[in-house]
């Protein structure tokens, strides 16, 4: 004897969602949106999301009060379902081929300076993995980043020595060398 609440139909693809997984999706769309707004707006303008979003977002940073942002945020979360959610959690989780790209010119240029600091003789093979270093300077800067160093003195070609590097490994990867004002923050 079955049960009355026993059913002989399994979930179809077909059925609409339940409530509640409306709801999380609601709400995981909300954190996204929330997420943004706790990040710098001049950050957020590269972001892969439409004018309107953006716009929402600026209006965020403009309210005061918590019912005010409460209610933006909730807006900011309607307006999420019509981006490409997806493309802007891999944003935000620094997952874009760009931002992965940047991180190692960063990491590869600070390892270059260093070495190089430590042992000038190392230029040659910098030449030879990056011929356009032959181009630079950089015999000068790496002498003076070193007696800079030693001299416990503001590290003012130690920076110069690391953005010339760095610009020309981006250059040679295919990246883009031209922000140089994101460079300071990210190299400290």
């Amino acid at each position: 004897m079955k049960h009355q609440n026993d059913h002989d139909h399994a979930f179809n693809d077909d059925d609409p969602p339940s409530k509640s997984a409306v709801k999380r999706e609601m709400l995981a769309l909300q954190d996204l949106g929330k997420t943004l707004c706790e990040l710098p707006f001049e950050k957020v303008k590269k972001a892969p999301i439409g004018e309107r979003l953006l716009e929402a977002i600026a209006e965020f940073h403009k309210c005061r009060s918590f019912g005010a942002k409460k209610r933006q945020l909730q807006f900011i979360g309607k307006l999420m379902r019509q981006e490409e959610h997806d493309d802007i959690q891999a944003w935000v989780n620094g997952e874009s081929v760009e931002q992965k790209l940047k991180v190692l010119n960063l990491h590869a240029a600070e390892q270059w300076r260093d070495r190089l600091i430590q042992e000038p003789a190392l230029l040659a093979d910098l030449i030879k993995a990056y011929p356009q270093a032959a181009q630079l300077n950089l015999n000068t800067m790496i002498r003076q980043a070193a007696s800079e160093r030693t001299n416990n003195k503001p590290p003012k070609n130690y920076r110069q020595l690391f953005q010339a590097i760095y610009k020309m490994i981006a250059e040679a990867s295919g990246g883009d060398a031209s922000q140089e004002g994101d460079l300071e923050d990210d190299e400290e």
